[in-house]
């Protein structure tokens, strides 16, 4: 019916709408549920999307929308999310986690003593990154006030 070629330029064609700023909660949520994976792990990406997009994106069948998910830099994400993405079978799903900024610091702490060498090490690199981040900010400095 349709060619290979035509699907293609949908799927990227879709994709390209989903980085558009301006899509509604309602948009994102039915692009969440579009048959091709680039479209639905551009959508798990966004910080933008829906709560409730996410919970059925990271379950997706797909690692490239799972770790879609895991790389979302959504700071008010559940942490049972960001935990069930954790133990995904998927290394690259795994490895978005470690990597991900909005990941809280008991997950990595917890994958410091994984089985997995390549976890544990990326954990703690991540940990030592966060540790030099916040002794690089300057902290604030007290000005005397003369009176």
């Amino acid at each position: 019916m349709f060619s290979d070629n035509y699907t293609a330029a949908t799927a990227l064609a879709r994709s390209h709408q989903v980085l558009n700023a301006e899509l509604s909660d309602h948009e994102l949520g039915s692009l969440a549920r579009s048959e091709e994976a680039k479209v639905r792990a551009a959508v798990a990406e966004r910080p933008g999307t829906p709560l409730t997009s996410l919970l059925l994106l990271a379950r997706d069948i797909s690692p490239a929308v799972r770790t879609g998910v895991a790389r979302n830099p959504r700071p008010d994400m559940p942490i049972e999310i960001r935990q069930d993405l954790a133990k995904d079978k998927s290394p690259e799903v795994v490895f978005a986690v470690i990597n991900n900024p909005a990941t809280p610091e008991q997950i990595l702490t917890k994958f410091t003593r994984s089985f997995h060498r390549d976890y544990a090490v990326a954990a703690k690199e991540q940990l030592q990154a966060r540790k030099a981040a916040r002794q690089a900010t300057p902290a604030s400095v007290e000005v005397p006030v003369i009176s």
